[in-house]
């Protein structure tokens, strides 16, 4: 009867009523655990029509530990039950050993999605045979690179060095068979090769003639050999994700101009990284010797040298092959692959001993390293890089002079160079770009820079009152007087005063007013290193100029009125010293008191009543003392007493 009635319910889960068979495949879960047959029946219900039967099937198997479980789970990642295929992974992900086999047969077909799934489980799996068939998979077209994220994801999170290591065996394994399966799709129809585009010497550094190429460089003509570069690609670029020293003459020996363009593309990517993580490795292993040594001299100004040292070779020791590798590479006439360089460089640290060799890209062909080289220059080319970065600035080549203008930016030590060359300069629009370069160093020029700009400016001056000043002269002496007032505001005020003396000394005190006119209203640190006894010649220079008529003209608002204003209000003893002076008259000191007192400005009329009383004073019996005299009454500042 029992056999029977098992019969019966084997039966049932062919019937076409669906709720039957999910009847059958319930109880038979429940009660078949460890029978053949009714495992063999339910992993026929695997692929049933009905998404539960299915899932009650699965679930019966899993709670069964059908010995033959993982492997069949496989194909149900492929399947279109998103749901079973999510439980099947869980279920594959505790039993992945069982199902190791048929997952490596499984990877190379199917929707992406399943077969990304399946490398994962390899992955974790960790075993060489594993890792091997998830390496093949890296030139496929839709899941090479998924798998090259998946790869670089668990070389983050494995535990240190046990991963990688496999890793790295197997990648370099695969590109020495990648890259002899390339030779012989290379080779010709008899098995001679091909003439190689700008086919070099092949070194463990690419010198700068063998770097270069005629721009042709790419994938061999034969459509078989596609497979074997986007496989030696992607091997190469996880080779450099692992950011191992020991790496670095194979990826170096893959940059060289007889390998296709995207194999020195991956090269140098791989490099990239393996230069930054050199950097980052350098100062990690300084920073433990360092203290380690520090802690044994106990001082922390030892520890800090040391530190300094060490950091220095570490950094140089792991990087400088690799450096001088892409500074020829920058050069080179295939645009993407200089540019691969140019961007390896831009982040890297040039050693010391290969500062000369980068500065020479100042006057590379390719723009882009001329610009980065221009950029970088200063930090470790000296004097000669300095003198490259002025020369391009004061050039026609608008890209190299962006370059060097920002290069220069960022050298105080340009300071000095940069004002000779602007001395040196003509024209109006180089002048202006050395400007701007002194410009971004205010506040630290060098004296002597300083000094040799305001001579100049002195001899300028000098020149234009002779009229022996051209007119493009006296665009560009202007062009310096503005920046002498931006570097250094008093150096600049006094050039003005020294030249308002000379005038006023010439008789010509309206000019001398004129040339000192623009203080009145000028920056504020302009005005701040004006002192009192240039202010009070300014304001006196404005009397000169104006006279008498300074009541009938100027407004109470005036900025000369301000000047005086300003001293009286420090002390400096305005009425006493415009007494003295022989050039101003008496009717002039009159106008500007009797100005002074209308103001309602704070300060002015005290001044303007102190003025007026100094006349009453000096001449009690001229006309201009009567007047003074009633006009103080008027506005109530007469002591009557």
């Amino acid at each position: 009867m029992a056999k029977n009635l098992g019969a019966a319910i084997l039966g049932l889960l062919g019937s076409e009523r669906v709720e039957l068979r999910a009847a059958a495949a319930t109880v038979l879960a429940a009660v078949g655990k460890g029978d053949k047959t009714v495992a063999a029946a339910l992993f026929a219900r695997l692929a049933d029509s009905d998404a539960a039967v299915r899932r009650i099937a699965l679930e019966g198997l899993a709670d069964s530990d059908a010995a033959e479980l993982a492997p069949r789970l496989v194909p149900l990642l492929r399947g279109e039950d998103a749901s079973l295929a999510e439980r099947a992974l869980e279920l594959l992900t505790e039993h992945a050993a069982e199902a190791e086999a048929t997952l490596r047969k499984e990877l190379g077909a199917g929707p992406v999605a399943a077969r990304r799934a399946m490398a994962q489980l390899l992955l974790r799996r960790g075993t060489r045979p594993a890792l091997e068939a998830v390496l093949d998979q890296l030139a496929d077209d839709e899941l090479g690179e998924q798998v090259l994220q998946l790869l670089r994801a668990e070389l983050d999170h494995a535990p240190a060095g046990k991963l990688a290591d496999l890793v790295e065996k197997a990648a370099i394994a695969g590109v020495a068979e990648a890259t002899k399966a390339l030779a012989r799709a290379a080779a010709g129809p008899r098995g001679k090769p091909r003439p190689a585009a700008g086919k070099g010497k092949r070194s463990g550094k690419p010198a700068a003639g063998a770097g270069r190429s005629n721009g042709a460089a790419g994938p061999p003509p034969d459509p078989g050999a596609a497979r074997e570069v986007a496989q030696l690609g992607a091997l190469l670029r996880l080779i450099g994700y692992l950011a191992r020293p020991g790496t670095q003459a194979l990826l170096l020996d893959h940059t060289g101009a007889d390998r296709p363009r995207p194999i020195r593309l991956a090269a140098i990517a791989g490099l990239r990284r393996l230069v930054a993580h050199g950097d980052a490795r350098g100062s990690e292993k300084a920073t433990e010797k360092g203290t380690e040594k520090a802690s044994e001299k106990r001082t922390e100004k030892v520890a800090e040298k040391v530190t300094e040292k060490v950091t220095e070779k570490v950094t140089e020791k792991v990087t400088e092959k690799v450096i001088e590798a892409m500074i020829d590479l920058a050069d080179v006439d295939d645009p993407a692959v200089a540019q691969a360089a140019v961007d390896t460089l831009r982040g890297a640290r040039i050693p010391e001993a290969l500062a000369k060799r980068f500065a020479g890209l100042a006057r590379s062909a390719n723009p882009a390293a001329q610009k980065l080289a221009m950029e970088r220059l200063p930090a470790g080319g000296g004097a000669s890089a300095i003198k490259a970065l002025v020369e391009a600035l004061g050039g026609d080549d608008p890209t190299a002079r962006d370059a060097a203008g920002r290069g220069l930016a960022k050298a105080p030590e340009a300071a000095l160079p940069v004002t000779r060359a602007l001395l040196a300069a003509s024209d109006e629009q180089i002048v202006r770009r050395y400007a701007g370069v002194l410009r971004s160093h205010r506040g630290h020029v060098p004296a002597p820079a300083i000094d040799e700009l305001v001579d100049r400016a002195r001899d300028d001056l000098e020149r234009h009152a002779r009229g022996k000043a051209t007119a493009d002269e006296i665009v560009v002496a202007r062009v310096l007087a503005e920046l002498i007032a931006d570097l250094a505001p008093a150096r600049h005020v006094e050039l003005l005063f020294e030249r308002a003396r000379r005038l006023r000394k010439a008789g010509k005190s309206v000019e001398a007013f004129g040339s000192l006119k623009p203080l009145l209203r000028s920056r504020a640190d302009i005005d701040g290193a004006i002192d009192d006894e240039q202010r009070f010649l300014l304001a006196v220079l404005a009397l000169e100029a104006v006279g008498d008529s300074l009541i009938r003209t100027a407004r109470t608002d005036d900025p000369v009125f301000e000047q005086f204003a300003r001293l009286a209000g420090k002390g400096f003893p305005v009425a006493r010293r415009l007494a003295r002076e022989q050039e101003v008259s008496d009717e002039a000191i009159y106008a500007l008191g009797f100005r002074l007192l209308e103001s309602a400005a704070s300060g002015h009329q005290d001044l303007g009543a102190e003025l007026l009383q100094g006349i009453i004073d000096e001449r009690p019996r001229s006309k201009l003392a009567k007047a003074a005299h009633n006009k103080l009454k008027l506005t109530g500042h007469l002591d009557e007493d």
